[in-house]
């Protein structure tokens, strides 16, 4: 400021030169009296101003926080009184509220809370990590300073409802497939198929009008249709209601037919939605049929599956195993060697199922190699690992992870056989080394999966992974190419396994795929002997079975200790010996396995559903056979987490048909 007030101070000389000038103006002018008057008033009008700028530049500090503080009271008058925004002052150590502005008095009012009452409810909001409170039938998103004591809070009731309008009005595109359609018009006359057409018709059609959604029939057995969030959730609320009125009116017809869904939505393009649809039906049939599968398009989400209560919906065709066939036969002609990798801890499927995909690929002229861990194997398979080496061609087919990872090369194909989880790889970082990838599997599919295989043959009707590559030998199989008699043991061994020794889990085709094996030599009394218990295993299922105890009147727990480690033989074998007790239609088995996992092992005799059960704690499998292995825990409180499990899907696991 005295910057400013001396350069508004006229300087001497300056003053002394203007006064000269002045003095020779009036001296030469003619007028000098008249010349003299102007330029005095001039001058003492430019003292004048110059007093009043000087005036004004120099108001005292006194004055100019006066005005700066009236600025400031205006403006927080206007932020407290005035603006949609609730303040809350209060004693940072006592929690004694000083003030609240008329917007946090309102809603005070409004709430019928005591000032007191109100601010507890933000602190409330506040140790559980929320920054949002529900007050007066309004939402309000709040922000405290618990160091200087206040609190914001502003209305987001508004901006919420248009949130919730937004999601409920996402895209929903689902695709509807009438289950085994083929098999039911194939003895049909054009009068009974077209009977059966407007039968699905008038169902569907007055199920997808109950939800005013907008479908087309876009062939003989596919529904196309189109809704919106809101429509969709009221489909999950009644479960997909139309699974079982469908069955149930389609047995009335002595139809077998069933119907699956597969249903996407979320914030993505229609072209990824639709993507996505289709994806989840192919989910859904791979499953069994009979179920619905719904996801929403985003990174990390999960399916909901909704059904899937009967064990046999879907059938195999022979002509679908044909294709595969013909499908893997090309695949191997466009792949270099061919690698074969079961479940961690393989099971006599797994490495029987192994030997036939290395069987076909000798067929195709190929090197295979089957991969195997010896420190994480099962008794049952370290009694055939004895029979193999004295096979010497089959036994050099045999390497470590290691090994394989040293031998592989960009053009090599990797087969996973008797699973489709990655996860559950004997070597992770093996499967991870191919972009060429076939699977061939039983177990109904599940979230996890490879992102782009080459083939994916998946049968959940199937008895075991043993019966699905021995179809497809049935196949390639000619004079030149034959099945050698302990590769078709190791088949049966693992068609043996799977089915209890053919007591579950059979159909018509699995007797056929066992008749084709004994035809090709397959030694019966040595897999009696490969898949036979010595004495301890023996003991041990009988200490298991010894703890059991009833959930329901049909359904049993055995449960292990903390203490005791068990191989997941054991308690497979223990669930199968429960299963073969009277009035036990479902057998779980908890115990501590080698690696230090807890295990689930799950069997039922059809009807019940296993694998809804396993898949609540994390694992999967068949419907009636189904397992999961859960870690940082205790064998008590899996034990607990199965039993409420079972009681919260208690009417989703019992067969309805």
């Amino acid at each position: 400021m005295e910057n400013k007030n001396n350069h508004l101070s006229p300087k001497p000389l300056f003053l002394i030169l203007f006064i000269l000038i002045e003095v020779l103006v009036v001296l030469i002018l003619p007028f000098r009296f008249v010349s003299a008057s102007v330029i005095l008033l001039m001058n003492l009008w430019g003292v004048r101003y110059w007093l009043k700028m000087k005036r004004w530049l120099t108001l005292n500090k006194r004055e100019k926080i006066q005005q700066a503080s009236t600025v400031a009271e205006t403006n927080l008058a206007y932020v407290s009184e005035v603006m949609p925004v609730g303040v809350i002052a209060y004693q940072p150590s006592s929690q004694k509220i000083e003030w609240l502005n008329p917007l946090a008095l309102k809603v005070k009012d409004q709430s019928g809370l005591t000032e007191e009452e109100l601010l507890d409810t933000f602190f409330t909001a506040k140790e559980k990590k929320k920054n949002q409170v529900y007050l007066a039938d309004k939402t309000f998103q709040f922000d405290m300073d618990t160091v200087k004591g206040v609190v914001y809070f502003n209305d987001i009731t508004q901006n919420q409802l248009l949130k919730l309008h937004q999601a409920n009005s996402q895209p929903v595109i689902g695709i509807l497939s009438i289950d085994n359609y083929a098999d039911a018009i194939d003895k049909l006359d054009d009068k009974e198929i077209s009977y059966l057409n407007s039968f699905v018709t008038t169902l569907v059609s007055d199920w997808m009008n109950e939800y005013h959604v907008f479908f087309k029939r876009i062939n003989a057995e596919r529904f196309f249709f189109v809704a919106q969030m809101i429509d969709l959730k009221k489909m999950m609320d009644k479960k997909f209601d139309l699974l079982d009125r469908f069955r149930a009116e389609a047995e009335k017809q002595s139809s077998p037919i069933t119907l699956s869904m597969g249903i996407a939505y979320g914030a993505r393009s229609l072209d990824e939605i639709g993507g996505e649809a289709q994806n989840n039906l192919d989910v859904a049939l791979v499953r069994g049929g009979d179920q619905v599968v719904v996801k929403e398009v985003k990174e990390g989400a999960k399916p909901v599956y909704y059904g899937g209560k009967s064990a046999k919906n879907v059938k195999r065709t022979r002509v679908r195993s044909r294709a595969m066939s013909t499908a893997l036969r090309r695949i191997f002609d466009e792949t270099g060697d061919v690698f074969i990798m079961g479940h961690k801890f393989p099971d006599m499927d797994a490495l029987g199922s192994a030997f036939g995909v290395s069987c076909l690929a000798r067929f195709n002229q190929k090197k295979a190699y089957i991969v195997i861990n010896e420190n994480e194997i099962i008794p049952d398979v370290e009694r055939c690992l004895e029979e193999i080496h004295k096979h010497p061609e089959l036994e050099m087919q045999l390497i470590s992870p290691e090994r394989a990872i040293e031998l592989k090369k960009d053009e090599d194909l990797l087969v996973m056989v008797d699973y489709h989880k990655p996860s559950l790889s004997i070597s992770q970082s093996l499967y991870e080394q191919f972009d060429k990838i076939v699977i061939i599997d039983h177990h109904r599919r599940g979230e996890e999966f490879p992102s782009k295989p080459l083939l994916t043959y998946i049968e959940s009707s199937a008895s075991s992974a043993s019966e699905l590559v021995s179809e497809l030998i049935q196949y390639q199989s000619s004079k030149t190419n034959r099945l050698d008699r302990f590769e078709a043991t190791l088949l049966l061994a693992g068609m043996v396994v799977d089915t209890n020794s053919f007591n579950v889990r059979t159909t018509a085709r699995t007797f056929d795929v066992a008749s084709y094996l004994r035809s090709c030599g397959a030694d019966a009394s040595l897999v009696q002997y490969l898949l036979s218990s010595d004495l301890a295993t023996y003991l041990e299922i009988s200490h298991l079975i010894a703890g059991s105890e009833y959930v329901t009147s049909d359904i049993v727990v055995a449960a292990g200790t903390d203490e005791k480690e068990y191989n997941s033989v054991i308690a497979a074998k223990t669930a199968d010996t429960l299963l073969s007790m009277i009035n036990i239609n479902a057998a779980f088995v908890i115990t501590k396995r080698t690696d230090g996992l807890i295990g689930i092992s799950a069997r039922s005799t059809g009807t019940i559903n296993v694998q809804i059960i396993m898949e609540s704690l994390g694992g999967g499998g068949h419907f009636t056979n189904a397992a999961t292995q859960l870690e940082n825990t205790t064998v008590e409180e899996t034990k607990q987490k199965l039993f409420a499990a079972i009681k919260e899907n208690m009417n989703q696991i019992y067969d309805k048909e």
